[in-house]
């Protein structure tokens, strides 16, 4: 007697179930980022592959339907000039963060002492 195939190639795990009921729950995706460490970019293809709705009018809809690759809907696409905003906010904040970090490495010197032998 042969075993049944599963109906998804890869299984979802705690997480992942967990991060798309609190999606379709209605909780916003950064959230559910610090309950489940899983991205929000992550999050909305994880919905999409799963067929889990987000909440229409939020940041977390607008986020499925360009998972989805999808115009957004009416409720949805006032939200695009926030998320640009938000996106550009964070590629500061990336670019602030490796800028400080590169002007403190090159100069910087290990007062790390090893004793001799």
């Amino acid at each position: 007697m042969a075993i049944p195939a599963p109906s998804h190639p890869h299984a979802l795990t705690v997480s992942q179930a967990l991060a798309l009921d609190l999606l379709a729950d209605g909780m916003p995706a950064d959230e559910i980022e610090k309950r489940t460490e899983i991205t929000p970019d992550t999050l909305y293809h994880l919905a999409v592959q799963e067929n889990v709705p987000a909440p229409h009018g939020t940041i977390e809809g607008y986020g499925v339907h360009q998972a989805r690759t999808e115009k957004p809907c009416e409720k949805c696409a006032p939200l695009q000039p926030r998320v640009e905003a938000r996106a550009r906010a964070q590629q500061r904040k990336a670019e602030a963060a490796l800028a400080y970090q590169q002007q403190r490495s090159p100069h910087r010197r290990s007062r790390r002492t090893f004793a001799r032998t």
